[in-house]
């Protein structure tokens, strides 16, 4: 292989995978905003699943203000305090449900803040270190009816 088959071959290798780095990234389909990826210590990704669909969104804020959007029934994954465990709600026949011990931070004022701001835990201990950590004085954890109660409100601040 002489030399500029190489180099358009490495080109064209390394454009495939820019792509499909990129193809990764987006934005929410409620507020717009860039979706935010995983790191190594927080899961940052919020997944709707419904049918053969697959959707990412901000916050679960989000993804609950949206939801009526969708008349299926929903599988949210949410994360949670552990990384690699999301916290699953489902909604089946309009009706919200979390595992039992879910607590959620709903603490944003702008979207911006959303996905720092607006979260599931599976535990109220999870929930308690991660406002320890963010600084988030005066927190209060909600549960699900409480939660969903508060999105449905209008909406909070700007984007």
């Amino acid at each position: 292989m002489n030399t500029f088959a190489k180099l358009a071959l490495v080109s064209s290798l390394t454009l495939g995978i820019v792509t499909m780095a990129s193809a990764h990234e987006g934005e929410c389909p409620y507020c717009k905003l860039k979706l935010v990826q995983n790191t190594k210590d927080q899961d940052n990704e919020v997944v709707v699943k419904f049918g053969n669909k697959r959707i990412e969104y901000r916050c679960v804020w989000c993804v609950v203000k949206d939801a009526g959007r969708y008349k299926n029934d929903l599988v949210v994954y949410a994360p949670s305090e552990k990384v690699g465990e999301p916290v699953v709600l489902k909604r089946t026949d309009g009706k919200w449900s979390a595992p039992a011990n879910t607590v959620f931070l709903n603490t944003f004022k702008k979207h911006v803040d959303c996905c720092a701001q607006a979260r599931a835990f599976a535990t109220k201990d999870g929930f308690d270190k991660y406002v320890a950590a963010q600084k988030l004085d005066g927190a209060k954890p909600y549960s699900l009816d409480e939660f969903v109660t508060m999105v449905a409100k209008p909406d909070k601040g700007g984007q």
